[in-house]
C-alpha cells in the first residue's frame, strides 16, 4: 500500500470518529430537551385533590364489627358516594346494589357462627380505587 493511501485511511477514520462523537452528543442533548415530566402539573394535582375531597368514604353505620346476634338476618346500614355500586359478599350470599341516595340499608342473611362480610363500594369515577370494609359478625343460637 502506498503511503498516501494509509494517510487517507487514517484521516478518514479520525474524521468519522469525530463525526460520530458529535452526532451522539447532539442526539443526547435533543433527547434531554424532549424529556417529559412524569410528575403532575400544579393544575392536575389540585384537580385530583378536589375530586378526592368531594367523595364520601364508605362508612358502615350498623352493625359494628364483632357484634353478636341471635337471628338469621342482620340489617346493614351505611353511607357511600351517590351513584356508587355496593357489593356485599359473605360465604352465604352475594348482593349487588346501586346506591342512589348516598345511604343504603339492606337485610343480609347470617350463617350460624362467625360471618365474615366484605362490603365494597365501586365509585362512578373508575380512576378512584374501590373502597372496602370487612365486618366480622357472630350469629349464636340462644341455646348455646
Amino acid at each position: 500500500m502506498k503511503k498516501e493511501t494509509v494517510i487517507a485511511i487514517f484521516f478518514g477514520v479520525i474524521f468519522g470518529g469525530l463525526v460520530a462523537v458529535f452526532l451522539l452528543a447532539k442526539n443526547k442533548e435533543l433527547q434531554l430537551n424532549k424529556a417529559k415530566t412524569i410528575a403532575p402539573t400544579g393544575k392536575a394535582a389540585k384537580a385530583a385533590k378536589n375530586i378526592v375531597a368531594n367523595l364520601k368514604s364508605l362508612e358502615i353505620l350498623e352493625p359494628k364489627d364483632g357484634a353478636v346476634f341471635n337471628s338469621k338476618t342482620v340489617s346493614i346500614k351505611g353511607k357511600a358516594d351517590n351513584g356508587s355500586l355496593i357489593v356485599i359478599q359473605s360465604a352465604t350470599k352475594e348482593l349487588v346494589m346501586k346506591n342512589e341516595k348516598g345511604e343504603f340499608t339492606v337485610s343480609f342473611p347470617l350463617a350460624l357462627g362467625e360471618n365474615l362480610i366484605k362490603i365494597t363500594a365501586y365509585l362512578k369515577d373508575s380512576k378512584v380505587r374501590p373502597q372496602e370494609r370487612e365486618l366480622r359478625i357472630f350469629n349464636l343460637d340462644d341455646e348455646l
